[in-house]
């Protein structure tokens, strides 16, 4: 009796043993300049939804008992948003990596403003010129790492 099923299915239809490497193989390994801005996001969210007095005390900024519920919430949502430079960071979504470059320079370009404005203390203008400098070395990264292989 002739069996028309093959006994072991073919190799090539098999799971890999290996999962795939989620970022195309560099000297640096992983980009790291999405993986520090996604932790000091990170760092930012916990601090403001933990202890949001002290950070905006650093930040000149003065806000209303009232408002603090609405500062831990804006801290929580700040860390939601660094999970995706995580996950960028992880599987090497280049993608959202040059979309953040413009976000990033965007940032200082409004944060600028709203300091000539007086609508922000000139503090803040630190938070853009690192998110500049994040943006800068993102690009030199993306610039630098050539792209994985299908």
């Amino acid at each position: 009796m002739t069996d028309s099923q093959p006994a072991s299915p073919d190799p090539a239809w098999r799971a890999p043993d290996e999962p795939p490497t989620p970022v195309s193989p560099v000297p640096f390994g992983k980009p790291w300049s999405i993986w520090c801005w996604g932790g000091l996001l990170s760092a930012s969210g916990v601090a403001l939804a933990v202890a949001p007095r002290p950070v905006l005390h650093l930040l000149d900024a003065h806000v209303d008992a009232t408002s603090l519920p609405w500062v831990r919430f804006a801290g929580l949502v700040l860390l939601a948003y660094a999970m995706g430079y995580h996950v960028a960071g992880w599987t090497g979504q280049r993608t959202y990596m040059r979309a953040s470059v413009v976000l990033r320079v965007f940032s200082l370009v409004v944060i600028g403003a709203f300091v000539l404005l007086d609508w922000l203390p000139k503090a803040w203008l630190a938070l853009g010129l690192v998110d500049f400098a994040g943006a800068v070395w993102t690009t030199l990264e993306l610039r630098w790492r050539p792209k994985s292989r299908p």
